[in-house]
């Protein structure tokens, strides 16, 4: 006589399949909220224009249009949103800009700016007949455009070092001021390190309390051995609650810039600090902005769901 064992009600895969889906589209549209815009709070903005001021002076040699490139050593951590933000703080500033999702794994650009196509940089990659005007799409924000990733290729760091790459690079240097590229983390996959060379730099992301400092050490020393030029560390979802390096200390309170200010998301303790370096050491400039203004219980709620 066969013994059945039942532990519960049988899961069904497709409600799950549905449940996680609703989760991812409720994540993305969170997200959403953190891409700079005339209603972002004043010190997001200012932090933004601060990242911009300072990445144009740490590309001021080079006099033609640049390629800047983003990344980070792990998933998570920012560095997508942080991407798009810069370019389109650059645009604020009336500078003509396009971002290109170089993530043929695991693309994110089209759904965080809503900007679907059929065509995207993989099909540009593939096929030397296409010119990168038929994936380009416009991002609904003023000179800011998009080329979303494509289809999914087999051989993602094969295309992206790819002859046909350097063509697309030099086919919209023509057409933009800023050319800002979104990669994979450093520490999954080579494709950041192997596409860096063809950029004017690298804008490395960390996340605090997520990042691990082994993890960006080792990055770092693949971004050094490929000889790439870094423009500096951007130090990601910074809470600073408990700092005493906020203007509310020194009787802004009073004019409630304690609430908005740069204990929430400002430079305290992870960012201009004494020597300017924050908690990690790697912040080139000291950016201790946070996008986020969730408290650390509520991003680990999020994360684990």
């Amino acid at each position: 006589m066969a013994l059945k064992f039942s532990f519960g009600p049988k899961k069904d895969p497709k409600t799950e399949a549905a449940q996680r889906k609703l989760r991812a589209a409720t994540l993305m549209q969170e997200e959403r909220k953190h891409i700079l815009s005339s209603s972002s709070d004043f010190f997001i903005r200012e932090a933004y224009k601060t990242l911009r001021t300072n990445v144009s002076f740490a590309l001021a040699d080079d006099e033609s249009s640049k390629v800047v490139l983003v990344t980070s050593s792990l998933q998570s951590e920012g560095k997508s949103i942080t991407a798009v933000n810069l370019a389109v703080s650059y645009a604020q500033a009336d500078k003509k800009v396009i971002i290109i999702d170089c993530d043929l794994r695991r693309p994110k650009l089209a759904r965080l700016l809503q900007a679907n196509s059929p065509v995207g940089l993989s099909n540009l990659l593939m096929s030397r007949s296409k010119t990168p005007d038929v994936a380009t799409v416009a991002s609904g924000i003023r000179n800011l455009d998009v080329i979303p990733a494509g289809d999914i290729p087999p051989n993602p760091s094969e295309l992206l070092t790819s002859q046909r790459m350097q063509q697309i690079l030099e086919l919209l240097k023509t057409k933009y001021d800023l050319i800002v590229l979104d990669t994979p983390p450093i520490n999954m996959v080579t494709d950041a390190v192997a596409l860096a060379p063809q950029t004017n730099g690298v804008l490395f992301v960390v996340r605090a309390d997520r990042s691990e400092r082994g993890a960006v050490m080792h990055a770092a020393e693949q971004l050094e051995y490929a000889k790439v030029k870094v423009l500096g560390f951007v130090l990601n979802g910074v809470e600073l609650e408990n700092t005493s390096y906020g203007y509310g200390r020194y009787g802004y309170r009073k004019y409630g810039y304690r609430k908005y200010g740069y204990r929430k998301y400002g430079y305290g303790k992870y960012g201009y600090s004494k020597y300017g370096y924050g908690k990690y050491g790697y912040s080139k400039y000291g950016y201790g902005y946070g996008y986020s203004g969730r408290s650390r219980s509520q991003a680990q709620k999020e994360e684990s769901q």
